[in-house]
């Protein structure tokens, strides 16, 4: 059992949005679980949902079909990974990011996205979404 912060208000008032392990991504974009003390950190409430959110948009859609309660999740703009980069392609994007959100039961409402050419050959997508609790919850991924 992952150590848990009894005593944060991210536990105490916001557990409807979950609690996970916390990943970290490093220079390179490359995605980590993070160690403290030999162990995993765990988060909850906000940025559980932020971690999930990274999760969603970062895993192909059916990478997980093997797992029946994971068949239909994941996101479909890992389809667009060979496409030339164009205003559509970005536009493809907002909507595949969009689309995977909506599905979260954690969210109440997607408020917007931003998807913006990064540098090396990659896109950086911005999001505000509204949890199930009515708090804002900001961050970006990426790809």
């Amino acid at each position: 059992m992952l150590p848990i912060d009894i005593s944060s208000d991210d536990y105490n008032f916001y557990k409807t949005l979950n609690e996970d392990v916390h990943l970290k991504p490093d220079a390179y974009n490359r995605w980590d679980l993070q160690m403290e003390n030999g162990d995993y950190v765990n988060v909850a409430g906000n940025q559980s949902l932020h971690n999930a959110i990274c999760i969603a948009i970062m895993t192909r859609y059916g990478e997980l079909k093997d797992n029946p309660l994971y068949e239909e999740f994941g996101c479909h703009l890992h389809e667009l990974i060979k496409a030339n980069k164009s205003p559509m392609v970005e536009y493809k994007i907002e909507l595949f990011v969009i689309e995977i959100l909506e599905k979260m039961r954690r969210i109440l409402e997607v408020n917007w996205i931003e998807v913006t050419d990064s540098e090396d050959n990659a896109y950086k997508i911005t999001f505000n979404v509204t949890s199930i609790n009515d708090e804002i919850v900001e961050g970006s991924v990426e790809i």
